[in-house]
């Protein structure tokens, strides 16, 4: 079986160094600036993405990366701390919509500059070292 190219595994290595790393990293920031997991934080970003603030519990499940058990727990702790309601959608009451409140809204505003800043620091300025260019040239990063 043919191995990965220099540049494959070059960019493999970065990809595997970010997905295990960097989860921690953010869940220790958004953990001091707002008392959030990332999991948590991901919901509330998702629903403030929207027009309305309001998404069927499954779309955003899958939208957040989340099993449905999961995304239940954390909307019930979001639900406790005014950050999140859920509704029966009126057009299907089968269905449930969540809905960030405006307290929701506000943190998500207060924290998001720090998030940002957070992913650019670890993740696009170490590739700005690793960027297209430099690839066949450096060396592996681990």
């Amino acid at each position: 079986m043919e191995r990965l190219s220099d540049q494959q595994d070059r960019t493999w290595s970065l990809l595997v160094g970010v997905m295990m790393w960097l989860p921690a990293e953010l869940d220790t920031y958004l953990e001091a600036a707002a008392g959030l997991s990332h999991a948590e934080y991901g919901v509330l970003r998702c629903l403030s993405a929207g027009e309305d603030r309001e998404v069927h519990m499954g779309r955003l499940a899958s939208t957040a990366a989340v099993t449905p058990s999961h995304l239940s727990r954390i909307v019930a702790r979001l639900e406790k701390r005014g950050r999140i309601t859920r509704t029966t959608d009126p057009a299907d009451a089968r269905r449930t919509l969540a809905r960030l409140t405006e307290a929701g809204a506000e943190l998500v505003a207060q924290v998001e500059p720090g998030y940002a800043q957070e992913v650019r620091r670890h993740v696009f300025e170490p590739l700005g070292t690793w960027g297209p260019g430099s690839w066949r040239t450096s060396p592996r990063p681990c």
